[in-house]
């Protein structure tokens, strides 16, 4: 099977004729449960989430509190593309990606800005949403290793199906835990492990 079908039904995502992808929402909750995979459609992922949250129910009330906690942590780990401090812990290599589907309109858009010599909006804004998306991932991973920071961080950007209209931003780096870290993201860390 193509690695840009679904795992789970096996239809094809993104682009024309694909399946939806999820948002960006759903593939952070997914992945915090632990139930996100490859290429997995918009359904198949919510029906996976809705799966999970049967078998294990949260007190009501309390799962919108845990995304909180979780959310809260995201947004204050550092990351940089220096090195590991001397006295921090390394605890190892971490991944973030994501694959963004540019559409028809955006490559009509873009062919237009082109034509005329100007900055293409359109596949900037695809590229800065597909960065910010791929980095959340990579900030989950660090705190479900430990981590409330992430050196040596590289981002690439890549077309990720041979002139089919997807871009794919990668990034990785090393999870650290540093010597003081800060208490939103120790209480995510805390979360996560539960």
């Amino acid at each position: 099977m193509a690695s840009n079908h679904c795992p789970v039904c096996g239809k094809k995502v993104g682009g024309l004729t694909g399946e939806a992808l999820p948002y960006p929402r759903l593939i952070e909750e997914a992945t915090s449960l632990g139930v996100n995979q490859d290429y997995i459609c918009l359904n198949c992922l919510e029906n996976a989430v809705n799966e999970y949250k049967k078998i294990h129910p949260l007190p009501e009330g309390k799962e919108s509190s845990l995304q909180n906690i979780i959310y809260k942590g995201l947004k204050k780990i550092f990351i940089s593309p220096s090195t590991v401090p001397a006295e921090a812990q390394e605890l190892g290599l971490i991944t973030g990606y994501c694959i963004l589907g540019t559409g028809p309109l955006t490559t009509l858009v873009s062919s237009v800005t082109d034509t005329l010599g100007i900055k293409s909006n359109a596949y900037l804004d695809k590229v800065r949403l597909a960065e910010d998306e791929a980095i959340d991932m990579l900030k989950l991973n660090a705190l479900k290793a430990g981590g409330d920071s992430i050196y040596c961080v590289h981002i690439s950007l890549a077309e990720a199906t041979s002139g089919h209209g997807m871009l794919m931003v990668s990034v990785y780096g090393t999870a650290v835990k540093t010597q003081s870290p800060d208490e939103d993201i120790q209480q995510a860390i805390e979360t996560l492990k539960d």
